[in-house]
């Protein structure tokens, strides 16, 4: 009996188990992500909750208090791309700003899409939209942000920044 063949056999399964190994490893990918951009959805939700709340504790314009928030949000954040929909049932709002380009985006808030078209660096606010419904949907880059409208008020956001070439987006929708 040769046990020779054998044994050449099993080595040769074992050596090839260990490449197929040190290759798997060596071709795993790591998700990466921007530790300054991890807040934001926590944040806006937070800031747009106080902003609300002292516009109507003191009597104010919560559409122009939302609008001056929104545009100095985006003025000071790090990310790089700005959409803002905000109001009631009855009104809403669209705010928004690209830092690093210029672009457009749809809106459609029940009377079929609506193109706007932001500048680079410019921010933007259209307040003349009256939804017919609830659903008010946003659509950047060929993808649709739905939103659905609450009694009372209203603040929906989508937030993108690109690091390394990754594009993270916040949202609360």
């Amino acid at each position: 009996m040769n046990k020779r063949g054998q044994f050449f056999l099993i080595m040769s399964f074992i050596i090839l188990g260990l490449i197929a190994g040190v290759v798997t490893v060596a071709n795993s990918a790591d998700k990466k992500t921007d530790p300054r951009f991890n807040y934001v959805k926590d944040e806006l939700n937070l800031e747009s909750e106080k902003v609300i709340d002292y516009s109507i504790s003191n009597d104010g314009d919560i559409k122009a208090d939302l609008t001056t928030f929104a545009q100095d949000y985006s003025t000071y954040s790090n990310a790089d791309d700005f959409y803002y929909v905000f109001g009631t049932t009855t009104g809403i709002t669209f705010a928004g700003l690209k830092k690093k380009s210029q672009g457009s985006i749809q809106i459609n808030y029940g009377s079929g899409d609506q193109t706007v078209i932001l500048n680079q660096g410019e921010f933007r606010a259209n307040n003349d939209y009256t939804p017919l419904g609830t659903s008010v949907n946003l659509t950047i880059n060929n993808i649709k942000y739905p939103f659905t409208l609450r009694a009372g008020e209203n603040f929906f956001f989508v937030v993108s920044k690109e690091v390394e070439g990754d594009v993270y987006v916040a949202t609360n929708s």
